[in-house]
């Protein structure tokens, strides 16, 4: 290393110069390759998308938000069938609206299972990237699948008062929760150029 002061020759570690004592200024680390720098990790968050809720971790990427499945649950809430059994009462109530349920989604061919929109990918195929951020979201070794929002599908994002995120494509709409800290999630949004509305 050449002294900027004096010119005199260096080693490349010295911290100062042989000659004149001058302090070298700290040359900036590289960055370390791999998907650590690009991935910030949750440990749970709660989504809701075409009428199912979806909890698992979350993992915000480069080039998309990725959510590992630890569970999926149809919502009965607003559907026709839950209404009306509602208001019918009890057990006899229960069972009509659950037909009727049934009955709407055979005759519309709904998948019962797992919102259709979506595409599952098995997790295995990225547990070695994201394990530098297993501290952050521990339960993504226990997810089997994951499903991704990439980013070039997003037209917004926006964060509700209460801390809650939306997530806009062309095709769905989706609600998520439990995102903490809700900070953290922004700021690496907005870093990695992500459209926030």
């Amino acid at each position: 290393m050449e002294c900027p002061k004096c010119r005199a020759h260096n080693d490349d570690a010295a911290v100062c110069c042989s000659l004149c004592y001058e302090t070298f200024k700290a040359k900036p680390k590289p960055k370390e390759g791999g998907a650590s720098g690009a991935l910030a990790g949750f440990a749970c968050v709660a989504s809701t998308v075409e009428g199912f809720l979806i909890t698992g971790p979350m993992v915000i990427g480069d080039n998309g938000i990725h959510f590992f499945i630890k569970e999926i649950q149809r919502q009965e809430d607003g559907r026709a069938g839950t209404m009306l059994g509602d208001q019918m009462g009890g057990l006899v109530g229960g069972l009509v609206g659950a037909a009727i349920n049934a009955a709407v989604d055979k005759s519309t061919e709904a998948d019962v299972h797992r919102p259709s929109k979506l595409i599952y990918k098995n997790s295995n195929q990225v547990l070695a990237a994201c394990e530098k951020i297993l501290r952050d979201a521990p339960d993504i070794p226990s997810c089997k699948e994951f499903h991704t929002i990439e980013k070039k599908d997003l037209k917004s994002i926006s964060f509700g008062f209460l801390g809650g995120m939306t997530l806009k494509t062309q095709y769905l709409e989706m609600e998520v929760v439990g995102i903490d800290p809700v900070e953290k999630a922004s700021a690496y949004l907005k870093l990695k150029g992500y459209p926030m509305a």
